[in-house]
């Protein structure tokens, strides 16, 4: 029996089956010399998972801004008009942190990186406080204390290098080992701030295409001395990534866009670091520069995601419009046969099928069939009954409008939504039933009858409809916003449900990250109490849409259709079941939904509200204050693991971070003064509900890998190495693993805290949200079953049990204590 077999099920989707992935570990150059090595060291230590998450919180945030400003215009300039504000507030933010960074160099002046102790130069970063005029903003904030230990990082990096004295970046000429002032290297990241939030900005309106390779690849390339990309291998990447593209977004099989800012500013440091000379690294700013603010544009796609989405918002209002104009009897195929050409250019999938099958062979059999099905529907007789169908059934329940809207176009609207989704179903099918003419005209009806059932209201279908999502729910998809000509944002089911929800099934339904709902509930919203009554929302993702536009759209809407969403959750067909008992309204299949990526086109999500008291911004309001509630801020109890797999430094570190409500849960339940039995026995409940969510629920991205400096991909980051990993590993294995670790950090915080309690109190007291235990394992051999796998070779059940077993009897653990939340 193999190995793989051993464990019963194989290895799921993962990033070793991704196009650039067999790439970044074998790049056919050769042995790995000492400059490579130096420099691949470099940018593992200057690369910031704190700095990945603060990016990501700016880019959803910068997302929701401009669809905010966006929705308070009207014409075709609207999105244009609406980045001006944004930009803005972008260009403020990277004018306080070069004035930070020339604070902090100033308060180093010419001391170099070896005249100044550990604790002197901790010393002269408390020294500068980050500036105090942008504490509105939770996302301002995050990234100046990112920026901050970014900055400690490059400093340390500057030490080791003159340590080694490696070779300088684009010469073969030995550099002595260098002393540069703390003040010069603090200096020399002003330059590369500014470029970095254009990046931010235009990706989170949608301005910068997406990448055909990682723009860290360029830099990286250029810093080990890597030959370029040829003519060939530069139209392969291309092709691979647009084939590759929608599969690895629905399986979260691709970096985030933070992640890839993260590795690309740690190669713009790497770079100024190295150089030999000012000149140097002047040269090698402005290059770095140019990449990161995404203004290398010979590696990206010719169309933006923007440009895409108007082009579709274009063709959706003339045809929308040209349905409404229809008399009775008229034929809805010329309007069909200039739309689903369009519909179609933004699907890859089905492009490729045209190119083979034929334009007007695909078109115009679509054409014929949706006309004939549509058609029911047009011409003002017949679009006034759906019209009215559609406010009795969507609108009304949603508290929005219906005066404003020709009935004529309120049906129009309704039908385009329906080809369009119709569409897209068929994209989902193997290319051979879109081919075949027969196969195409059955897959096209039945494609139909799920977009109906989702766009259509209930009253006017057909009882027995076997697509129907939610049998005797009055209910619709309800595209949004409204009056936003040819723009979809989302869809809202016009249905919001009621429900409640005991402690047994919080604990049964998960977040896109994995966490239980009860955690996030307990944790983040203070719902101490179960069962707990919540109004349920449900939404659908339109294209390049962002968590948070969701959230800020319903918040603008809150009081007359809208509301004010604790959460935004995978709606999974369990999740349907479980809460609302109908499991058609969630999905077989959930595209992952990752933080800090756009949300796949047409996920369905269902947002939470407490149905029996104030929201936390309604209290903030009542108070006086118009800030968001705190619990915005706040989050939820999760493990994060680390596995170090460099030579003497193999170890495995759990960094359990305790929410503050769950800190105090803990506390409470020992009793005063604090028991130790009880104590440990709250905490281990933690301990195994986080390190199964960061295995085997999550998305994977609580799992940071660090490898020997040649193994480490030059475009991957640590933790999307951490969710290769973990998507890689079968179920089972997964299992053994996560039990593996919550007994070796259980024995080591029962060892650690007996008598030692008064340190969890006294972490307690601090301002800071929680506790965050940090464990360090040593453990070589479950360290070397992570790299082989990692390598492709799966370990047998014998191999993994003597592992886990050596760390759980191995006495060296290392226990800290610290207040707030910190990632190990």
């Amino acid at each position: 029996m193999s190995d793989e077999e051993e464990w019963t099920e194989a290895p799921s989707a993962s990033y070793l089956d991704s196009p650039f992935r067999g790439a970044a570990r074998d790049t056919g150059r050769g042995p790995v010399d000492a400059h490579s090595e130096a420099v691949r060291e470099l940018l593992a230590e200057l690369y910031s998972d704190e700095m990945e998450e603060a990016l990501s919180e700016l880019l959803e945030e910068t997302a929701a801004l401009h669809a905010e400003h966006a929705a308070a215009l009207v014409g075709a300039s609207a999105s244009e008009a609406a980045e001006q504000p944004v930009r803005e507030r972008l260009e403020a933010l990277a004018d306080q942190a070069e004035r930070y960074l020339e604070a902090l160099a100033e308060a180093a002046g010419e001391a170099d990186t070896r005249s100044l102790t550990e604790a002197e130069l901790e010393s002269v970063f408390e020294s500068v406080a980050p500036p105090a005029a942008l504490g509105e903003s939770p996302a301002f904030e995050q990234f100046f204390g990112a920026l901050k230990n970014f900055a400690k990082k490059a400093v340390s990096g500057a030490v080791n290098l003159a340590k080694k004295g490696v070779q300088a970046v684009k010469t073969g000429v030995q550099a002595v080992a260098k002393v540069m002032p703390i003040g010069l290297i603090l200096r020399q990241l002003r330059p590369i701030v500014q470029p970095l939030l254009t990046r931010v900005l235009k990706i989170g309106i949608g301005r910068l295409p997406a990448p055909v390779r990682p723009i860290a690849t360029q830099l990286a390339r250029q810093l080990l001395r890597e030959a370029p990309m040829t003519e060939a291998e530069e139209a392969e990447a291309s092709e691979s990534a647009e084939s590759h593209a929608p599969a690895a977004q629905a399986l979260g099989a691709e970096p985030t866009p933070a992640a890839l800012l993260s590795l690309e500013l740690a190669g713009a440091t790497a770079g100024l670091l190295l150089a030999r000379d000012e000149s140097e690294g002047e040269a090698w700013a402005a290059e770095a520069a140019q990449s990161l603010s995404g203004g290398a544009g010979e590696a990206y796609g010719r169309q933006s995601p923007a440009t895409e989405a108007e082009a579709l918002a274009e063709a959706r209002e003339r045809f929308t419009e040209a349905l409404s104009r229809l008399p009775d009897g008229g034929d809805p195929r010329p309007a069909l046969e200039e739309f689903l050409p369009v519909v179609m250019a933004a699907l890859p999938i089905v492009r490729k099928i045209i190119q083979i099958a034929g334009r007007q062979n695909v078109v115009g059999a679509l054409s014929n069939l949706l006309a004939a099905l549509i058609g029911k529907f047009t011409g003002p007789r017949n679009a006034r009954i759906l019209a009215t169908a559609i406010a009795d059934t969507g609108l009304k329940l949603l508290s929005l409008e219906t005066a404003a809207e020709a009935p004529e176009r309120l049906a129009a609207s309704a039908l385009a939504a329906t080809a369009e989704d119709t569409v897209r179903q068929l994209a989902q099918l193997p290319a051979e039933e879109l081919e075949d003419p027969v196969r195409l005209e059955v897959a096209a009806g039945k494609a139909f009858n799920v977009a109906a059932a989702a766009n259509i209201p209930s009253t006017l279908l057909r009882e027995d409809l076997e697509e129907t999502e939610a049998r005797g729910v009055k209910g619709m998809w309800v595209p949004l916003p409204r009056g936003a000509k040819g723009q979809l944002r989302y869809k809202k089911y016009s249905r919001v449900f009621e429900v409640e929800v005991g402690a047994k099934q919080a604990a049964t339904l998960r977040t896109g990250g994995g966490t239980p709902l009860a955690t996030v509930l307990r944790d983040q919203f203070r719902v101490r109490a179960f069962p707990v009554r919540l109004k349920i929302h449900l939404y659908e993702a339109g294209a390049h849409t962002w968590a948070r536009q969701i959230q800020a759209a319903e918040q603008r809407g809150a009081g007359r259709g809208g509301a004010r969403l604790l959460a935004l959750l995978p709606l999974t067909r369990q999740a349907a079941d479980s809460l609302l008992g109908h499991p058609g309204l969630g999905m077989a299949q959930v595209p992952k939904v990752v933080k800090g990526r756009q949300l796949p086109r047409g996920v369905r999500l269902y947002g939470i509200e407490l149905a029996d008291r104030q929201s936390g911004s309604d209290r903030a309001r009542a108070a006086g204050g118009g800030a968001e509630a705190p619990e915005q801020l706040r989050r939820p109890t999760e493990a994060r693991v680390t596995v170090d797999a460099r030579a003497g430094q193999e170890s495995l570190t759990i960094a359990l971070h305790l929410a503050e409500e769950r800190a105090q849960e803990i506390l409470r339940s020992a009793g005063t003064p604090p028991a130790v039995g009880p104590f440990l026995g709250a905490l281990a409940s933690a301990l195994a509900e986080s390190t199964a969510t960061a295995l085997l629920g999550g998305e994977g991205r609580s799992v940071r890998v660090f490898r020997e400096a040649h193994e480490q991909s030059s475009h991957l980051s640590p933790a999307d190495e951490g969710e290769e990993l973990v998507s890689s590993l079968p179920p089972r294995l997964r299992e053994a693993i996560a039990e593996g670790l919550k007994r070796a950090a259980g024995q080591a915080f029962a060892q650690y805290f007996k008598g030692r309690v008064d340190e969890f109190v006294r972490a307690l007291q601090d301002p800071r949200d929680g506790v965050t235990l940090v464990v360090t394992l040593p453990g070589a051999p479950l360290v070397g079953i992570v790299t082989g796998i990692l390598g492709r070779r799966l370990p047998s059940r014998s191999e993994v049990s003597r592992a886990i077993g050596a760390l759980a009897a191995e006495p060296a653990a290392k226990v800290e204590v610290k207040a707030g939340r910190h990632r190990g």
